[in-house]
């Protein structure tokens, strides 16, 4: 997996210690749903991180939705330090809404189960537009809602020239990647799922570039642009649109930038 340089921004401070206390304890706005669960009992085996599945609108906004273990209690954080708290079914679902916004919002997931906190991947960015997405640090991006059945979804990079595309494709398939007529990858494949996640072989330079992904009966191609941006000047994330699509700068757990182009 393609690691991007994790470059300290002076101003990012006060946007990180948000991000660092995504999954902290405290007070906050409590999601609808069955009271809190008090009484969990942490299990000794392996427990899979809860993760958001679903974004649907309800009379007040969009409303978020997924699983966790049976009855953990599940928090969700801004980076400004806003929470929202829900517990899980018996079935391990939960759902907590998240309002009216006309911004793009990112959240930081976990769940409680007896003592034990269990961080979820990544971070969970909603769009205004109903696309859920889960931004992964040093790797690429995946459209959980909204993306195309098949088709380039993401291209994540950084001002070091690290990236990675990422998308959709036959399950399964054996992907290479040409950037501007040029192999940078060869030894790609899409997931049971079909999902697919290729980091170049080589820096990606920074301006316009014509990105194509090729396998058996596949040929995808998409126009992408890494030039790198300043950290956001307030909060974690700036996103702004742009002809190749919706961009999104935000700030790592380790104190880097990282961008997501959202392909259109």
């Amino acid at each position: 997996m393609m690691r991007f340089k994790q470059t300290l921004v002076a101003r990012s401070v006060v946007g990180m210690a948000g991000l660092a206390l995504f999954s902290a304890c405290g007070e906050g706005q409590v999601g609808a749903g069955s009271p809190l669960n008090r009484e969990a009992e942490a299990p000794s085996s392996y427990l899979s991180p809860p993760s958001a599945r679903a974004l649907r609108t309800g009379p007040d906004g969009l409303v978020l939705s997924g699983v966790a273990a049976p009855r953990a209690r599940v928090r969700l954080a801004t980076p400004e330090g806003e929470v929202r708290l829900t517990e899980a079914d018996g079935g391990g679902a939960w759902t907590i809404p998240l309002g009216a916004s006309d911004a793009a919002r990112i959240f930081g997931l976990s769940m409680l189960v007896g003592e034990r906190t269990v961080q979820a991947e990544g971070y969970q960015l909603v769009l205004p537009d109903g696309r859920l997405v889960l931004l992964r640090a040093g790797a690429g991006a995946v459209v959980v809602q909204g993306a195309a059945k098949q088709g380039i979804a993401a291209f994540d990079f950084d001002e070091e020239g690290g990236a990675v595309i990422s998308g959709t494709a036959p399950p399964e398939a054996i992907l290479s990647v040409r950037i501007d007529g040029r192999t940078v990858s060869t030894s790609g494949r899409a997931n049971a799922a079909g999902h697919f996640s290729l980091p170049f072989g080589a820096p990606v330079p920074p301006g316009p570039h014509q990105i194509r992904v090729q396998g058996e009966s596949l040929d995808l191609s998409a126009e992408v642009d890494a030039t790198p941006a300043a950290a956001p000047e307030e909060g974690a994330i700036r996103a702004a649109r742009t002809r190749h699509g919706l961009r999104v700068d935000w700030l790592t757990p380790g104190g880097g930038l990282q961008s997501t182009l959202l392909l259109d």
